[in-house]
């Protein structure tokens, strides 16, 4: 038995272990007096027995990286991983917003039978912008207009059409239903049923009550949504033969959203009843007018984000800390940065109950044809007061922030540059496809940076590098800020400190407590005249000392114009060649000549890069 243990724990690959095993049967065969070749029935054996021994390793090596959620490549081995953190990966969500109707002016309504119109509470309005689909919202079967009301009507509208599925159920504990749904579909706006009574939805089965009519909503490992229903100590359990029904909205994510700025138009795409139950169309009848554009649309949730938010998932499902705020707004795919903080470690006490979140949109998902970052317009880079209320709705809403916190959404404070870019070129080239291919890439840059910490030179320099025809590249950041102190002769410093330094005890209530004054802040300003001498600090230039730009905590960095330079020259709010504007790209008057050595430090470049 010895002589057969010819393997080695140490050979544990195919290949190893093919080896070993033909040069255990080749000395066997030796001994006999019998030639071992390839077309010997045994190294036929071998081979296959090797093919499907790593085929066994490469099952064996999939199964262990997909238990890891950092390594796991199927989705629905990342899906059910983070099912065990607690988050359940969204399937979007859809824009909502509010319209309000009333009769048209000259509408005849003596065609109308009764006092009035009914509309069905799920009426649908076709956005003429963008061809999608929106639904009313409201708690009531119908809307009823009488045709002596003389007012606006409001209503909530999202975008999107509802479903229903039907199912039966069998009586045992814990059924599970799955919808079946390639479409994007809404968690927050799904409904379930039994006999008709509407059930409430629980995120944890913990967290229903013994006999509660209440289900769990999942989205499906493998696609779709899961409902779970109790199991009577942890929830009621549908009977045998009841009939249960899931109501669902499909949604086009993010292309549900509609900026204000935008003419929007609605149209019924549906039909009223009057009392004799004749229908009528609603857009004889009726005029409507958007009061909130529709916002808060987004995608369903990647598997690469859903690697990165399941840590951050709270297991109390409670916004309780910045973490759980981050995690929240996150699933929305909106933002290209959120940052969510308190101030309970300094010596301001009167905000330590309050959360504070920075956040920035994802211009990407804004622009339009044609469009890139120098020309999207600067509105469209950050978010506006409607917006801002919107996602307060949203979080007030979800039922999951403690009663004590309040949220405050900090707007970010603007700071604008110009960059004025020099390159050297090589012949060959014309400088207005270098110049396309510059402002793109800056674009693409700027765009995507997530940086909020600073904006160094050097990552402009290293990507305007890999473009063919440039040779040689120096960048400028200026700051609107400096040029201005340096323009008018000053600067304004603004100081802030907080007083008084030492909690002061104003009296002795009683049982051991006290009452403290509270520390409050106070900000000074002061002016600092400037001359050519002058370095001015970063705090007002935005600038450090290699050129940089630092930014704030609540600080954003964009180069845009409409400002004038220290010699009173106006910043155009542009990209252009050889002129003064929020990028100037400025080309020398001779190229260089494409020699065979710079072509080939060009391509040495290029692969060291």
């Amino acid at each position: 038995m010895a002589e057969l243990k010819f393997l080695s724990t140490l050979r544990t690959s195919s290949n190893q272990i093919k080896t070993d095993a033909r040069t255990y049967i080749a000395r066997v065969y030796k001994r006999a007096n019998t030639l071992f070749t390839e077309a010997s029935p045994f190294a036929q054996i071998i081979s296959v027995m090797a093919e499907l021994g790593e085929l066994v390793m490469f099952y064996i090596e999939d199964s262990l990286v997909e238990q890891n959620i950092y390594t796991a490549q199927q989705p629905e081995s990342i899906y059910g991983l983070s099912r065990l953190t607690g988050h359940d990966a969204t399937r979007g969500f859809a824009a909502t917003g509010e319209v309000e109707f009333r009769w048209k002016v000259g509408a005849d309504l003596t065609k109308i039978a009764g006092t009035g119109l009914n509309i069905d509470a799920r009426s649908e309005l076709k956005c003429e912008l963008n061809g999608l689909i929106y639904t009313l919202l409201t708690s009531q079967e119908k809307v009823r207009l009488e045709k002596s009301n003389k007012y606006n009507i409001k209503c909530a509208i999202i975008q999107g059409k509802f479903e229903k599925q039907t199912f039966t159920g069998t009586g045992e504990p814990m059924q599970s239903y799955n919808i079946q749904t390639s479409a994007l579909t809404d968690h927050s706006k799904v409904s379930v049923s039994v006999n008709g009574e509407k059930w409430t939805k629980h995120d944890s089965m913990y967290d229903i009550l013994n006999q509660e009519k209440a289900y769990i909503l999942k989205t499906g490992i493998s696609g779709g949504l899961d409902v779970y229903f109790g199991t009577g100590n942890f929830g009621a359990i549908p009977g045998a033969g009841n009939l249960i029904e899931i109501e669902y909205v499909k949604h086009a994510g993010f292309q549900g959203n509609l900026d204000d700025a935008q003419d929007i138009t609605f149209k019924w795409d549906a039909e009223g009843s009057d009392s004799n139950g004749d229908e009528f169309d609603l857009n004889e009848f009726l005029e409507l007018a958007v009061t909130s554009s529709p916002k808060m649309g987004a995608d369903k949730e990647s598997v690469e984000f859903t690697k990165l938010l399941a840590p951050l998932a709270s297991k109390s499902y409670v916004l309780a800390t910045p973490d759980n705020y981050e995690y929240f707004l996150s699933r929305y795919g909106m933002f290209s940065y959120v940052d969510a903080y308190n101030t309970t470690d300094d010596q301001y006490l009167d905000d330590d109950n309050v959360i504070y979140i920075f956040a920035i949109p994802d211009a990407t998902r804004k622009l339009l044809a044609e469009q890139d970052y120098f020309s999207i317009p600067i509105s469209e880079m950050f978010f506006d007061q409607n917006e801002y209320d919107k996602m307060s709705q949203v979080i007030q809403d979800s039922g999951q922030q403690m009663v004590t916190t309040e949220v405050i959404f900090v707007k970010p404070k603007v700071r604008k540059y110009s960059m004025d870019i020099n390159i050297r070129y090589f012949e060959g080239y014309t400088k207005q496809e270098i110049f396309t291919n510059v402002r793109k890439a800056v674009s693409d840059y700027m765009l995507n940076v997530t940086r909020r910490d600073k904006l160094p030179k050097s990552d402009i320099v290293y990507i305007l590098e890999t473009i063919d025809g440039i040779d040689a590249v120096n960048i400028r950041f200026i700051s609107e800020t400096e040029e201005t102190a340096r323009r008018l002769g000053y600067y304004e410093s603004t100081t802030v400190t907080v007083v008084p330094q030492e909690p002061v005890v104003l009296e002795e209530i009683g049982n051991g407590k006290q009452k403290y004054i509270f520390f409050k802040q106070i900000e000074e300003v002061k002016t600092v005249n400037v001359d050519a001498t002058t370095v001015i600090p970063y705090s007002i230039a935005g600038l450090d000392e290699w050129g940089d730009i630092i930014m704030d905590k609540e600080e954003v960095a964009v180069f845009r114009g409409g400002w004038l330079d220290r010699d009173g020259d106006v910043i155009v709010d542009d990209a252009l060649m050889n002129a003064e504007a929020a990028l100037s790209v400025n080309f020398d008057s001779t190229p260089v000549p494409r020699t065979i050595y710079t072509r080939v430090q060009a391509g040495n470049r290029k692969s060291t890069k």
